[in-house]
């Protein structure tokens, strides 16, 4: 004896109308609700995204402002990639007016050094314009050398402003990978709060009851825009709020398409081969 398998509606079957419609609405303000809450996780998101484009020098401009999804960490971190790149013009203008870079001021000084002071293993002694020339650049890279000590604050406040930046950048990643998370979770629990109102739905068409609040179908095309990191206008952002979220009131039904079935065209008939020949009638 095969066991009838349980229906999808056994949990409705008994119950009064008016008490289906009240659990289908409460299901869809869920679905509101979810929604509601993925759009602000996927903002959040690509604001910490594109503050870690901007940091890195992978994107132009900082992210725009947002002062309700804009928390203290994105604006220091925003400061303080401001702060670096100041540090950093300072060094490149000391670099531009001394010509040469400190490291290589310091390395060409050594090989000046050794060259002048040790004996040559060939025994043999540079010549005296030789001498000149090594000397005079010698004292020259000298006096660089004392101008980048003199401002060597130029380059330990570069070193720790691009530390401090590291620091928060690490944070900022941390926190863009936990809205990862939690957005892939809130994701699930909206699938199934839809399949729920779904169900619901169903039933209440089943039984050709009537509903005031048509299920929403989801909008695809700006959740997989804002998944892509694409910017949306703000009456996007207004009209997905306004409707649910991630989704659209469409009041207009569209019916199942009827499949054509090809029409029988009529059987060809069987072609006579050319060249043969007409058999007649009469013999003569």
């Amino acid at each position: 004896m095969t066991r009838r398998a349980p229906s999808l509606f056994e949990d409705l079957v008994g119950l009064e109308t008016s008490k289906v419609e009240a659990i289908y609405s409460d299901a869809l303000e869920e679905v509101k609700t979810v929604d509601a809450k993925l759009v602000d996780l996927q903002i959040k998101k690509k604001i910490h995204s594109e503050t870690i484009r901007f940091a890195v020098n992978k994107g132009p401009s900082p992210p725009s402002e947002d002062p309700e999804r804009t928390d203290e960490l994105i604006t220091l971190a925003i400061q303080q990639k401001n702060q670096f790149d100041l540090r950093l013009a300072e060094r490149d203008r000391l670099v531009q007016r001394l010509s040469v870079p400190r490291h290589r001021v310091a390395n060409t000084l050594s090989e000046f050094f050794d060259k002048l002071t040790t004996s040559s293993k060939h025994h043999e002694s540079p010549s005296l314009a030789n001498e000149m020339e090594m000397f005079s650049r010698f004292f020259e890279l000298q006096t660089m050398l004392q101008i980048y000590h003199e401002q060597k604050s130029v380059i330990s406040d570069l070193d720790q402003a691009r530390r401090n930046l590291l620091e928060t950048i690490k944070a900022v990643n941390k926190n863009d990978r936990r809205y990862a998370q939690i957005i892939s979770k809130t994701r699930e629990t909206s699938k199934e709060l839809r399949k729920e109102a779904g169900r619901l739905r169903a039933f209440l068409k089943q039984n050709k009851i009537g509903t005031e609040h048509p299920m929403p179908p989801s909008m695809p095309e700006l959740s997989e825009r804002l998944l892509a990191g694409d910017a949306l206008s703000m009456e996007e952002f207004a009209s997905m709020l306004e409707h649910g979220g991630l989704t659209e009131l469409n009041e207009t039904g569209q019916g199942e398409k009827q499949v054509q079935t090809p029409s029988k065209g009529k059987k060809k008939t069987k072609a006579k081969p050319k060249g043969s020949r007409k058999t007649s009638s009469n013999k003569g």
